[in-house]
């Protein structure tokens, strides 16, 4: 299994703010040399599921909305076999895009996908209430094109960067007020750093003190626990899908070691933060 010249998935184009993000993971992290466009997030993350491409790029929590249900959902489940391999936290800095001429006033639907839309709903309900705004499936790049096709009255949400690209203005810029989202490069493939500054540990843990015992253990291998995200299990009370998030210096085989007695736990990345 290759660590070098690994391929990633991103949805839409290269001025999505998803594929922003996958460039800069790619700049960030040597072993990542190229980048895949898919249209949609399923089609990204099924990419990486049958191995097309290395890992996908996928939010994991936004400051606006908190852990993405959907990420939690795959990577807790107690057959979840993914792995997180790389990550980047950047603003969003979504701006609100138009045809050339348009207007705000003129605007009558906005369209965007659906973490650019829920980072600037407060600013689209206070500044367009009589516009409608629509959810699309595909990325930024494609609603892009309707605006730039249509008469005027539609707008959407996107980059500063997919404007200049597809011949769009700017109609109003940060209207996310300042969100920040942190991204994964999530894998079918386990690739660990043999000395991680962050962990991820996943695993089922229930009204007993086995979770305070691998967080204890884990502080042991030099690792403290700074998030932490439950999804119940829906079989018992006091019963959760956890997952850990630690950070620290430390070397992999301690970590392991640390983890061995709980059966119940998975390392599900060891990597080291880039900046």
């Amino acid at each position: 299994m290759s660590t070098t010249g690994l391929k990633l998935a991103a949805l839409g184009g290269p001025f999505t703010f998803n594929a922003l993000a996958a460039a800069a993971i790619v700049a960030r992290n040597p072993q990542f040399t190229t980048i895949a466009y898919y249209p949609t997030s399923d089609e990204v993350m099924q990419a990486a599921l049958r191995g097309e491409v290395d890992a996908a790029c996928a939010p994991e929590q936004t400051s606006a909305v908190g852990f993405h249900p959907g990420m939690l959902a795959r990577m807790t489940a107690p057959e979840a076999s993914l792995y997180v391999i790389a990550e980047v936290s950047r603003r969003y800095d979504c701006s609100l895009l138009g045809k050339p001429g348009t207007k705000l006033h003129l605007v009558r639907q906005v369209f965007g996908h659906d973490g650019s839309i829920a980072h600037s709903r407060s600013w689209l309900e206070a500044n367009l209430s009589w516009a409608e705004i629509v959810i699309v499936g595909t990325g930024s790049e494609t609603a892009a094109q309707s605006v730039l096709q249509g008469d005027g009255s539609i707008a959407s949400v996107g980059s500063a960067e997919l404007a200049g690209a597809v011949g769009l203005v700017e109609l109003a810029k940060q209207i996310d007020d300042g969100s920040e989202v942190n991204y994964w490069a999530v894998s079918r493939y386990g690739r660990f750093s043999e000395n991680p500054t962050r962990l991820l540990v996943t695993g089922r843990f229930g009204g007993d003190a086995r979770l305070g015992e691998v967080v204890i253990r884990l502080a042991e291998a030099g690792y403290v626990l700074v998030t932490s995200c439950p999804r119940a299990s829906g079989l018992r009370l006091y019963e959760y899908d956890y997952m850990l998030r630690l950070d620290g210096i430390g070397r992999l085989d301690d970590v392991r070691a640390a983890l061995a007695p709980f059966y119940s736990a998975r390392l599900a990345g060891a990597w080291e933060i880039r900046r």
